[in-house]
This record gives structure tokens, sequence and C-alpha cells, in this order.
């Protein structure tokens, strides 16, 4: 893949592909493994939920995307670049370099979008980090209701 860009509307494209708020689990490329669905707690209610994956090469070095998916309905999608991650780092290290981490990814989502952040339409669009201090892109679409 030469490159993975994000649209204005929330379309992620990337290795020939795109995927966006309309994707079902059906229209994925063959690239991506689909998990077994799981009940899941969203906002107070029961829904059945299921995750997508897939590693693509690109000229910045794998990109890893994970696909929410709700009511076989694309939510989210959650994007890590294994040069970013900081995986050969000791443990004090990985958690000293989280604010350096999400410098690199906001960094790499800058050069990988074609507008400005505050111009995004498709729903949700930044830079997080989770409870482990691993940092991630993160976009929820507009079908998501419990992050928009």
């Amino acid at each position: 893949m030469k490159s993975l860009a994000i649209s204005v509307d929330g379309d992620i494209r990337a290795a020939g592909f795109s995927i966006g708020g309309e994707t079902r689990l059906a229209h994925l490329p063959d690239c991506f493994v689909i998990g077994e669905q799981t009940p899941c707690s969203v906002l107070g209610e029961r829904v059945p939920t299921q995750f997508a994956v897939a590693r693509v090469e690109s000229a910045e070095g794998t990109v890893n995307l994970q696909l929410r998916f709700e009511h076989g309905v694309l939510v989210s999608s959650f994007i890590t670049v294994d040069d970013i991650d900081g995986r050969h780092e000791t443990a004090d290290e990985f958690y000293r370099s989280v604010g350096k981490r999400e410098d690199r990814y906001r960094q790499w989502l800058k050069r990988h979008i074609e507008f400005e952040l505050d111009q995004f339409k498709g729903g949700r669009l930044g830079v997080a980090r989770d409870k482990s201090e691993n940092v991630f892109v993160y976009l929820h679409t507009r079908n998501n209701r419990w992050a928009n």
C-alpha cells in the first residue's frame, strides 16, 4: 500500500479499498479477519458487537486497522502504526514516552487527512490513549451512539 488516507466524510482509503459508515461486515476485503459476535453493553443496552482487524503495509510501515461493528454496522475504527507504538522500548521507557507517542500519532494523522481536523464531518476523529497507555487514532462514525 502506498498510503492511507482519511476523507472529511470519514472514509478510510487504503490498499485498494475504502471503509466508511456505510461499510458492512460482508463488504470487507479479504485482508480483514472478522471476530466472533459478542454482546456488549452500550448505553445500558446489550448490543451484538463484532471486531474486524487487518494489518496492511504502507510506505510508513505496518498499519493496524481495527473496526468495531454494532448490529453489523461500522461504528468505530482504530488505527495503530507499528513504528510509532514503542514496542521496542522497555516497560519504563514505554510509559515515560506516552506524550511523545501521542505527538507522533498526531503528526501521522495530519499527514493522512485531506482537511483540517475542525472540518471533519464524518463523526469524531482524533488521537487517544487507553488505560494501559497505548496510543491510537480513533474514528467514530456518525453511526456511533455512545461516542458522538
